[in-house]
């Protein structure tokens, strides 16, 4: 099992998919953090850099998102429900299943509020993944992207993960695959009304993320 090399894998997957979440809480508030409309983005992990492009289509209480990525597609529903959001992502070509859990409504985004979050993740594999995640919004500021300067709330987030391994793993003597892939991660994300996420930063990571470009 080469746990090591899954590391930066998981966290470019879960910091995706958290603030895909984050974004879709605008479900229940369609003026909020994520309209209708496509985002591009430069990821950079560990020295690398990508782009990916997200469409987002806000229906009531649901969002359907369409991202592109290395030439590859993958669509996810988002919808509204008492427990928080939650979501189908890549059905039929290696299941991701995403519970969210709770997200406040943007009327809640204010400088000083705070935020706890359950969530689950579970892939295909049987990996599944538990985070406690804990955010606060700390400041109203300027931020420059490649899309703009644009007036945003600095979220700042710890996120605490817990891993478990598909049934039937024989992990090395030794080995604790909390230490490898779990643990607590530090990230800032910055959000603005009407747009969305416009920049996000986990330094331990060696992980960034800006919007280059939308358009509604």
């Amino acid at each position: 099992m080469r746990a090591p090399a899954v590391r930066p894998a998981l966290i470019l997957s879960a910091a995706l998919l958290g603030c895909a979440g984050t974004h879709a809480l605008a479900a229940c508030d369609p003026a909020g953090f994520m309209p209708s409309g496509t985002r591009t983005y430069r990821l950079t992990t560990q020295g690398q850099s990508s782009t990916f492009t997200s469409r987002a289509q806000v229906k009531g209480n649901t969002v359907t998102v369409q991202t592109t990525t290395g030439g590859q597609t993958t669509n996810s529903t988002w919808t509204c429900t008492g427990r928080g959001m939650t979501a189908t992502i890549g059905a039929g070509r290696g299941d991701l299943w995403l519970e969210s859990g709770f997200y406040p409504p943007t009327s809640a985004w204010k400088v000083g509020y705070a935020w706890t979050s359950d969530g689950k993740m579970q892939a295909s594999g049987g990996m599944n993944m538990q985070s406690r995640t804990r955010s606060r919004v700390a400041a109203q500021e300027k931020v420059t992207t490649p899309a703009g300067t644009f007036t945003a709330l600095r979220v700042e987030t710890t996120t605490t993960t817990t891993m478990t391994p598909p049934a039937g793993t024989d992990l090395p003597p030794g080995m604790d695959l909390n230490n490898l892939m779990g643990g607590e991660t530090r990230s800032t994300a910055w959000y603005v009304r009407g747009v969305g996420l416009v920049k996000q930063t986990i330094p331990s990571a060696q992980f960034s993320m800006v919007l280059t470009k939308y358009t509604r």
